[in-house]
C-alpha cells in the first residue's frame, strides 16, 4: 500500500471507529462486535506505525496516553462554572417554581417549560472545540479557575476529538464511571491487591487528574455533556434544542431527559417515570436537574453569588443511618497492604444490618475527620458497600484513629511500612503467612484456578501448618498426604477430593493461569487480552514494556507492571515450578466447549430457581457470557423468572430476546458447564428437569 492509499484508508478507518464509538457509548446501539471493533482499531494502529507522518492528534489511537511533562496547569474559565442549589422535597421544588415566577413577574398559574435531566455524580468539566477539533479541557476547580486536563480527556473513549462539523464551541459536562465499570475497576484493584476506590466520583476525579495519561486511558471513563455556552451564536433558543444539537455533533448526552410543562408535570415525571427508570440506568444518579427550557429566561434570571436562578438539583432521599464507630481494624491483603475497616454498632440500612464499612485509606480517615467513639453517618445506596459519610456527633471520649495505628504486622511481627499511593500501611515481608494465605486463596478462587475446598480458611490452616509457603506448593501437597489427614477438620475423603480438584485445575486455560498469578493491574479480562496476543508464556517473558503497551486497552503503566512482575526473580521461579507441575502456559488449550451464553450480554430478572442471582452470574460467566445488571439495546438476552420486574417490560419494548426457565431448558445443548461441586449438580438437574 502506497502513502496515498494509506492516507485514504486511515481517514476512512478513523471515521468508522468514531461512528462506532458514538453508536456504542452515546446511542447504546452497537452495530458490530467488540472483536470487529478491535480489528478496525488494530488495522488503523498498524497503518499509522507504517506511516507515522499521517498520525494526527484527533486519531482514535491517540487515546492511549503517556506521561505529562508538567504539573496540571491552571485554566481561567471564559464562562464561570456555577454549582446548583439543591431541593430535597417536592415542596422545595414548588417553592423554586414560585420564586422563578415572582422574579419574572409572571402569573403564578402560568406554566413554565422545564427540561429535566439526570443528575450526574462525577467531575464537572469544560470543553472547547475549535473548528470542530477538541482543543482544551478543564476541571471546574473553584468555578472561576480549573486545571488543564486536555491530554487526559483525549483518552476518554466516548469523547470525540473531531466533531461532525467544523464548528467552534464551548460545552460543559461531567466525567463519570458507570456502576458496572466502577465495580469492574474496583474488582480489578481487588484482584491486583490494591486498595479500593472510596466511591465512583472520587475515582473519576482521580483518574482524570493523573500526571500520566496512560493511567486515565486504562480506566473506562464516560462523559455526558449538558450545557452549550453562548447558544445564541449557534441559533439555539432552548435547552431541549441545545441537547439535540450536541447529539447532531456526536457529542454524548445523558438519557432520560424530558420536557415538562409546568411544575405539576415536573413533579409527576419525577415521582413516576423518572423514579422508576433511574433504577435501570447504567450510571448512578441520586436525583435530577430541573432547568427552565428557554434561554431568554436564563438571561433574565441570572445568577446568585454561587448558583443559577434558572436551575435546581432535586435529590431523592438516600438510605442513611447514624451509628457509633466502635473501632477500626486493618485487613491485610495478598499484596501486603492493610486496609482500614470501620467496626460499627449494628444498624439497619435499607433492610440490611450493617456492622462494618471500609475506610479505604489513611487519607480518607483524615478527610472525614472521624474518630473512635463518634456518631457517624453511614450511607448505603442500592447494592453498594456501606460507607462512612462523615461525623454526625463527636464522641465525649473520642480516640484519634491515626494516633493509634499499628506498628507491626499481626501475622508475622514485621515492622509495618508506609505506602503513598494511596496512603496506607503495608507489611513488607513477602513470606508473611497471612499474605501467602491470601495469595493461595486468590489463586484457588472460582474466577482463577477454581480449586474447590481451598478457600481462605483452609489456605490459612495449610500455611500455618507449614505445608504451603508459596502458591506453587499446592501442586506438591500430595507428598504431605498423611500430614493433611492429621490436620484438624480434614479426613481421608476430603483430602482425596482436594487432590482431585488440584489435578483438575491443571486443565485451566492459559488466561486463567495468568490471572491467578496475581500480576498487578491484571484482571481476568486483561489476562485474556494478553493470551490472545502472545502464544505462550515464553513470548511474554521475552516481551518489552512497549510490546505490552501495543495491546489495545493496556497503557504504559500497566505494561510496565506486567513486565516488572514477569522479570521478578521470585515470579520467574514460581512460573517455572507451575510449568513443571503441568499447568497450561500456552494459548489454544481450551478448558471446555463454547457455552450457550458465549459472547452474549445476559441480564436476569425475577426468581429462576434453583439458582440465586449470584449463581446465575457465575453460570453465565463460566459459559463465556457477560452478566449485565440492566437492560439496554446492547443486551442480547433477558432471563425472566417469577416476579420479573421492570426489566421485562423494558426488554420487550427494546426487542431484546426474553427466555423463561422452560424455554431456556429447551434451548440448552451443553449439559456440562465449567462450574464445580454442588452448583454443577444443580445445573445438570435444572437442564434435565
Amino acid at each position: 500500500m502506497n502513502r496515498e492509499q494509506a492516507q485514504k484508508r486511515i481517514a476512512g478507518l478513523r471515521r468508522e471507529i468514531e461512528r462506532h464509538n458514538f453508536l456504542y457509548y452515546t446511542l447504546d446501539a452497537p452495530e458490530i462486535s467488540d472483536a470487529e471493533y478491535d480489528r478496525l482499531y488494530r488495522e488503523l494502529a498498524k497503518l499509522e506505525r507504517q506511516f507515522p507522518d499521517l498520525v494526527t492528534p484527533d486519531s482514535p489511537t491517540q487515546k492511549v496516553g503517556g506521561p505529562i511533562a508538567r504539573e496540571l496547569a491552571a485554566v481561567r474559565h471564559e464562562f464561570p462554572m456555577y454549582s446548583l442549589d439543591n431541593a430535597f422535597s417536592f415542596d422545595e421544588l414548588r417553592e423554586f417554581d414560585a420564586r422563578v415566577h415572582r422574579f419574572l413577574k409572571l402569573d403564578a398559574a402560568e406554566p413554565l417549560a422545564y427540561h429535566i435531566e439526570p443528575k450526574l455524580d462525577g467531575l464537572a468539566v469544560s470543553l472547547k472545540y475549535e473548528d470542530g477539533l477538541f482543543a482544551l479541557g478543564a476541571t471546574r476547580g473553584d468555578g472561576l479557575e480549573g486545571e488543564d486536563v486536555t491530554e487526559n480527556l483525549r483518552t476518554v473513549k466516548p469523547l470525540p476529538l473531531r466533531l461532525t462539523r467544523a464548528v467552534s464551541l464551548t460545552v460543559r459536562g461531567e466525567v463519570f464511571f458507570t456502576e458496572q465499570d466502577f465495580a469492574r475497576v474496583n474488582d480489578q484493584r481487588t484482584e491486583a491487591g490494591e486498595p479500593l476506590f472510596a466511591n465512583a466520583r472520587n475515582a473519576a476525579a482521580g483518574s482524570l487528574r493523573q500526571l500520566d495519561t496512560s493511567v486515565t486511558a486504562s480506566r473506562p471513563l464516560r462523559v455526558y455533556l449538558y450545557t452549550l455556552e453562548e447558544p445564541e451564536r449557534h441559533g439555539v433558543e432552548t435547552q431541549a434544542r441545545a441537547m439535540e444539537k450536541l447529539r447532531e455533533l456526536h457529542l454524548p448526552t445523558a438519557p432520560l431527559s424530558a420536557l415538562c410543562r409546568g411544575i405539576a408535570e415536573v413533579l409527576a415525571y419525577l415521582e413516576s417515570d423518572f423514579a422508576a427508570a433511574r433504577e435501570e440506568l447504567a450510571f448512578s444518579t441520586d436525583g435530577a436537574v430541573v432547568k427552565l427550557n428557554e434561554f431568554a429566561l436564563w438571561e433574565k434570571l441570572g445568577f446568585t453569588a454561587k448558583s443559577p436562578r434558572f436551575a435546581i438539583a432535586y435529590k431523592y432521599a438516600a438510605e442513611e443511618a447514624v451509628t457509633t464507630l466502635n473501632g477500626v481494624t486493618f485487613q491485610l491483603s495478598r499484596t501486603g497492604t492493610l486496609t482500614p475497616v470501620a467496626q460499627l454498632a449494628p444498624v439497619e440500612i435499607g433492610g440490611v444490618t450493617v456492622k462494618r464499612a471500609t475506610l479505604h485509606n489513611l487519607d480518607e480517615i483524615e478527610r472525614l475527620g472521624v474518630a473512635i467513639g463518634d456518631k457517624v453517618r453511614v450511607i448505603r445506596a442500592g447494592e453498594v458497600i456501606p460507607k462512612v459519610e462523615g461525623v454526625a456527633e463527636r464522641g465525649e471520649k473520642r480516640r484519634d484513629i491515626l494516633a493509634e495505628l499499628p506498628t507491626h504486622c499481626e501475622s508475622c511481627g514485621t515492622e509495618l511500612a508506609r505506602r503513598d499511593d494511596p496512603p496506607n500501611l503495608a507489611c513488607p515481608n513477602r513470606e508473611c503467612p497471612e499474605v501467602v494465605a491470601q495469595q493461595v486463596a486468590f489463586f484457588a478462587a472460582r474466577g482463577a484456578m477454581r480449586i474447590e475446598g481451598l478457600g481462605e480458611k483452609i489456605a490459612r490452616r495449610l500455611v500455618q501448618g507449614g505445608l504451603l509457603k508459596d502458591i506453587a506448593d499446592i501442586y506438591s501437597l500430595r507428598e504431605h498426604e498423611q500430614q493433611l489427614v492429621a490436620l484438624e477438620g480434614f479426613a481421608e475423603i476430603s483430602v482425596q477430593n482436594l487432590f482431585a480438584e488440584i489435578e483438575g485445575s491443571k486443565r485451566r486455560p492459559f488466561a486463567r493461569v495468568l490471572f491467578a498469578l496475581g500480576i498487578p493491574q491484571v484482571g481476568a479480562q486483561t489476562a485474556r487480552m494478553l493470551t490472545e496476543h502472545f502464544a505462550d508464556i515464553d513470548e511474554m517473558l521475552a516481551a518489552t514494556p512497549e510490546q505490552f503497551a501495543e495491546i489495545y486497552g493496556i497503557g504504559e503503566i500497566v505494561a510496565r507492571e506486567i513486565h516488572d512482575f514477569l522479570h521478578d526473580e521470585r515470579s520467574r521461579a514460581r512460573i517455572k515450578r507451575l510449568r513443571k507441575a503441568g499447568l497450561q502456559f500456552a494459548s489454544g488449550a481450551e478448558e471446555h466447549a463454547q457455552g450457550f451464553f458465549s459472547g452474549m450480554k445476559v441480564c436476569v430478572t425475577g426468581r429462576i430457581e434453583p439458582f440465586t442471582r449470584d449463581e446465575w452470574k457465575e453460570i453465565i460467566e463460566a459459559s463465556d457470557g457477560f452478566f449485565v445488571s440492566s437492560v439496554s439495546k446492547s443486551t442480547d438476552l433477558l432471563l425472566a423468572g417469577e416476579e420479573a420486574g421492570s426489566k421485562l417490560a423494558k426488554a420487550q419494548k427494546l426487542g431484546v430476546d426474553v427466555m423463561d426457565a422452560d424455554r431456556l431448558r429447551k434451548a440448552l445443548q451443553v449439559e456440562e458447564l465449567p462450574v464445580a461441586g454442588e452448583l454443577a449438580e444443580r445445573w445438570r438437574e435444572f437442564i434435565t428437569e
